[in-house]
């Protein structure tokens, strides 16, 4: 396991010089800065397995934030894997100071025997002296409160590989397929939100990685929604991808209002069923190419879209609502929805009439058109445009 050492101020030079942290903590864009901070402010005070017992209200003192701060950092770096907690019971009515472990090596040692790092030793009679070996099969005392010797002028001593457990492996591999899924979510989603150019990436994976997978799909089908409702409110700036999903702008939305009445396979105009119909038609071409008004060459098209003027959705086949998940949510006057209009034109494909607020299109843009297309007839060896009757 690799280990950062930190330099950290305060304390004066008597205080502790060195925090050590896992060195991966320090490239792990799902922790908040607040969470590094509380790492390191613990790894001043660990011992050599990386134990302490440390107060959240005198960590939040030292910080200069909230406890609840402290408290929040402590259950992301819990859950994330870089902080193990034992909690101790009430004393005198009085909350009692915690156990931490820094995760560096997988040696647990006696709990009883780790000192408190709020309570600094009186007299040397209290400063335990560092063994100079410790016998086999017996976990070796926490470090006591003097300062370390000078480093010495050779090179650092080697990490030991066999410290990495096969469990810490297996955890580290799941963390990074999860980060990896995350990436393709926010590359798949991210293009449809106003200010994309301008978006910092980074930030928004980082956002979308403290998210559960179920609250990243609602995010992604209520973007839309969001961005017309901040419209309408007289926003002429909206918040960035990364403030929207960490601060789970669309729990303020009002409900869904579900429509009754409406048969399983109906889909409403302009939503990820109906567009991935219409995107499917213009890609097979004209049913009538010799035809001299829009109506002539495309007449299932056409009647679609008429219905859809009024409001009217319409009944696909199941192979249709399969392939909703390509779609993303494209909201109007955005630059992927202008992106898509001028491709219309380019290729002679009949524009959308009036959808409103927003339409969905293919993930990726007109140039993943082709991953679309082959999904399609992937799932219909016949291709072609039938809907349900």
């Amino acid at each position: 396991m690799q280990r950062a050492a930190c330099l950290c101020g305060g304390g004066g030079m008597s205080g502790p010089r060195l925090s050590i942290i896992p060195a991966r903590a320090a490239t792990d864009r799902s922790l908040k800065p607040r969470d590094l901070q509380v790492l390191c402010v613990l790894g001043r005070h660990t011992n050599d397995l990386g134990w302490c017992r440390r107060s959240q209200v005198k960590m939040a003192d030292e910080m200069g934030c909230a406890r609840s701060t402290v408290f929040e950092a402590v259950e992301r770096l819990v859950k994330a894997g870089y902080l193990e907690k034992h909690e101790q019971e009430e004393v005198s009515g009085r909350d009692s100071a915690h156990w931490y472990r820094v995760i560096l090596d997988p040696v647990h040692p006696n709990l009883a025997l780790v000192r408190n790092a709020d309570e600094p030793a009186d007299s040397a009679a209290e400063i335990p002296c560092r063994p100079a070996g410790t016998p086999a099969g017996i976990s070796a005392p926490p470090a006591g409160p003097e300062p370390a010797p000078p480093a010495g002028p050779g090179p650092a001593p080697i990490n030991e590989t066999s410290l990495t457990t096969p469990l810490n492996v297996e955890k580290e591999r799941g963390r990074e397929d999860d980060q990896k899924a995350v990436e393709r979510w926010v590359k798949k989603t991210h293009p449809g939100w106003p200010s994309y150019i301008s978006d910092s990436v980074p930030k928004a994976v980082s956002a979308a990685f403290a998210l559960t997978a179920a609250e990243r799909e609602t995010a992604a089908d209520r973007m839309a929604e969001y961005v017309a409702s901040a419209k309408v409110g007289g926003r002429t700036v909206i918040c960035t991808f990364a403030v929207y999903l960490a601060e789970k702008r669309w729990e303020k939305l009002p409900p869904k209002v579900e429509v009754a009445g409406r048969a399983d396979d109906y889909a409403p105009p302009f939503g990820p069923v109906w567009m991935g119909w219409v995107i499917a038609a213009v890609i097979g071409g004209p049913e009538n190419a010799g035809g001299a008004t829009q109506a002539e060459r495309w007449p299932k098209l056409d009647a679609l879209y008429r219905l859809a003027h009024r409001g009217t959705g319409y009944r696909f086949s199941e192979r249709w609502h399969g392939l909703k998940g390509l779609m993303v949510a494209v909201p109007v006057g955005t630059p992927q929805w202008i992106e898509w209009r001028d491709h219309f034109a380019r290729q002679g494909w009949p524009w959308l009439p009036d959808p409103g607020r927003v339409a969905y299109f293919p993930a990726g843009g007109p140039a993943g058109l082709a991953e679309f297309e082959h999904a399609v007839r992937g799932n219909h060896d016949a291709g072609g445009r039938e809907a349900a009757e």
